[in-house]
């Protein structure tokens, strides 16, 4: 029989035994990730390779997929200081973040003009404790996109919102690292078999039109709402004297 003829009855069997499910390996998409294998990443990548990662990560505000896994696996890297990876991730996720703020700040003028100064009791109450709710949306392990659009968008002050972020940023990834190496590797194995199991699709979608939807209807609520009337009566300092309060 020729090499040609050969062939031919190789893939045959081949058929033969994946239709059967006698196929002697496993051709699945492999699940589970293994941290030996991510670690080496690190020593190529290192600390410009956790900022990058945090920043794209951060910059695509619509996927609320958090950035934690990166220092997290960065913390067993023996070459790596654990207060710089905790300061990469930082810095890439507060340039993120600032880019996105930026971004809604430009729109202030449109929303000013559909919201016919119905947002300035809102900005007032802003200027004062917005730093508070840019602190937590750094820290809490939910999407914090609709707070920072909602901040530029009423034009917070951009240096007091970069601050507020970069101190809940440090926090949150040295208790992200620090977490990492006091419980151990099998914990953060754990962690990354969760994060990278892609057995349900639909999750994901699920997260992602959530996430986009609630940046839609915060900028829907700020143009439709008379925030002068709410926030003024429970905050009079606020109160204008808009003719549209």
């Amino acid at each position: 029989m020729s090499d040609f003829g050969i062939c031919l009855v190789n893939m045959n069997l081949i058929r033969t035994s994946f239709y059967n499910h006698k196929i002697p390996f496993d051709i699945s998409l492999p699940v589970l990730v293994n941290l030996d294998e991510l670690l080496l990443l690190y020593d190529f990548f290192g600390y410009p390779g956790i900022f990058l990662g945090s920043f794209i990560i951060s910059i695509l505000f619509f996927l609320p997929i958090p950035y934690f896994p990166l220092p997290l696996i960065a913390a067993f890297n023996e070459n790596l200081d654990p207060h710089l990876i905790a300061l990469s991730g930082t810095a890439g996720a507060v340039a993120a973040k600032m880019i996105i703020f930026y971004l809604a700040y430009s729109g202030h003028d449109i929303i000013a003009r559909r919201s016919k100064g119905k947002t300035l009791s809102l900005q007032k109450l802003l200027g004062k404790y917005g730093w508070i709710g840019a602190l937590i949306a750094t820290v809490t392990p939910f999407s914090g996109s609709f707070i920072y659009v909602t901040l530029g968008l009423t034009r917070y002050n951009p240096w007091k919102f970069a601050v507020a972020v970069f101190v809940g940023e440090l926090l949150y990834n040295e208790f992200i690292v620090w977490i990492g190496i006091l419980l151990g590797r099998p914990f953060v194995q754990r962690i990354i078999s969760e994060f990278t199991n892609t057995d349900n699709p639909a999750a994901i979608i699920m997260a992602v039109s959530l996430s986009t939807a609630g940046i839609i209807i915060t900028i829907y609520l700020l143009v439709k709402i008379n925030w002068n009337k709410i926030i003024g009566k429970r905050f009079p300092w606020t109160s204008t004297d808009n003719s549209n309060e």
